[in-house]
């Protein structure tokens, strides 16, 4: 099915269902595409910048509402698929990974940083619009009852997956790391190359880590339990489909045992086979380029990978070069979430940040001791790229760019 096929179907499900057609319902995964579809579309318009659909990565909010009425909501995107290769800088200013599950990951976190402050906000009514609460068993923040995260890839992310169907029948399944140019196991990764250039781990290994620890990472785990993704639609054939459910939620084996670290548990998301994305027009024209957005931003950014920065486009006017989704901007939320709940000293060192989610540092830890273990590889550290802080940022109107603002309808 075309995915214009697709979009009529859906659109034409959607008014037949307000009169109780339960034969025109579209299925989980033909819904998810659709709406990712149309959020990129609405964005992108029929411009140049359409054809990166084809690396299309989006978070979707699923919201039960009751009957049988449920909401599909895009709140997190990003396209690309390369990554900045230049030197190692320890400014916390330049976005390395620039694949599109990765941008996704880091627009969704924008948009929960979104959601934090709304939740804390003296606003009336701000805390009922937020899709958050708090949880009677660990008093962190969690979804709201009957709120689904969702994860629809266009594409299978290269990594493990990409050495063809009998990736399947191995018994070890290494880790993979993109540097020098290649995507190549980690064992056989210089360590001159990992000490001195930006090196990122495969998206599939990124997505087996986010399945074990949550997608919200080390600072928001400060505040809220881990945010596990529900299910996952790709644009696959069925074969491609359980050599990536294998990469993400089938390796470790024996599963990690997590029971001395709750509310971190055993999660097992659904995979489903979505519509496949290809274009039948040119590939795009600025390869480089990775998209972003968050539910709330007025317009998407445009990140050019070789640089790290972002680039001016007709859609993206950035008022400097310095990416909102770069390590530098999530330390900036994170200081201004600290300001909403009024927590003193405020941690203005990214290292000392991810360090005090002492619980999601030793889940992390765990999961790669047994990869290790297990023969998948060792993990590279970044620690140098993490070890800066608010005062070592450039410029004197540095705030201006990082403030976490959106359009709250």
């Amino acid at each position: 099915m075309t995915m214009q096929r697709l979009l009529q179907r859906y659109h034409a499900a959607e008014d037949l269902n307000l009169c109780g057609d339960q034969e025109s319902l579209v299925t989980h995964e033909e819904r998810c595409s659709a709406v990712a579809s149309c959020v990129f579309q609405s964005l992108m318009g029929e411009t140049e910048y359409y054809k990166h659909r084809t690396s299309l990565a989006a978070f979707i909010l699923q919201r039960d509402v009751g009957g049988d009425e449920d909401i599909y909501e895009v709140v997190a995107l990003g396209t690309g698929v390369t990554w900045y290769q230049g030197w190692q800088e320890y400014d916390g200013l330049l976005v390395h990974d620039c694949h599109a599950p990765v941008i996704a990951r880091r627009a969704l976190l924008r948009y929960l940083y979104k959601e934090v402050t709304l939740l804390y906000s003296d606003l009336p009514g701000a805390a009922e619009k937020s899709i958050f609460c708090t949880s009677s068993k660990t008093q962190s923040l969690v979804l709201k009852p009957n709120v689904f995260l969702h994860l629809y890839l266009s594409c299978i992310p290269e990594g493990a997956t990409h050495s063809g169907p009998s990736w399947l029948r191995q018994s070890t399944l290494h880790l993979n790391i993109h540097a020098k140019g290649s995507l190549l196991p980690v064992s056989e990764c210089p360590p001159s190359v990992l000490a001195a250039h930006v090196c990122c781990m495969s998206a599939t290994d990124k997505l087996l880590k986010w399945n074990t620890v949550g997608v919200q990472g080390a600072l928001l785990s400060q505040y809220m339990d881990p945010l596990y993704i529900t299910s996952f639609i790709i644009g696959s054939s069925m074969q491609q489909k359980e050599a990536f459910a294998k990469a993400v939620a089938g390796r470790l084996q024996p599963p990690l045992d997590l029971s001395l670290f709750p509310p971190y548990g055993g999660h097992l998301p659904h995979f489903y086979c979505g519509p496949e994305v290809k274009s039948i027009q040119s590939a795009p024209v600025h390869r480089s380029h990775s998209i972003n957005w968050s539910k709330g931003d007025k317009n998407v950014e445009i990140i050019d990978a070789s640089t790290g920065q972002t680039v001016e486009t007709l859609f993206s006017r950035p008022p400097s070069p310095w990416s909102r989704l770069c390590k530098a901007a999530m330390l900036m939320y994170n200081m201004q979430v600290q300001c909403s709940i009024m927590k003193l000293p405020f941690q203005d060192s990214y290292v000392q940040a991810k360090a005090s989610s002492d619980q999601y540092r030793r889940v992390k830890e765990l999961l790669y001791t047994q990869l290790y273990e297990h023969g998948h590889g060792m993990w590279p550290r970044k620690l140098c790229v993490d070890s800066f802080k608010v005062s070592s940022l450039q410029g004197p109107d540095r705030d201006s760019w990082i403030q976490l603002n959106w359009d709250r309808h």
